[in-house]
């Protein structure tokens, strides 16, 4: 009796790493790709806002 409470033990331990790893990989891909939304695709239109912010913090 106690083999079978051990491999249900076993199982769920099992279970229990593979939706943590899965989870897991979600929230990487999901970071990885929320991570390029702010990113300009063509950065040459920002600068002259930074520009203007450095000109404001010499001033």
């Amino acid at each position: 009796m106690s083999e079978i409470k051990s491999a249900g033990i076993k199982g769920y331990a099992v279970l229990g790493t593979v939706i943590a790893l899965l989870l897991f990989t979600i929230l990487v891909v999901y970071l990885y790709r929320y991570n390029f939304n702010f990113v300009p695709e063509e950065p040459q239109r920002y600068s002259d806002l930074l520009q203007a912010a450095v000109l404001n913090l010499k001033a």
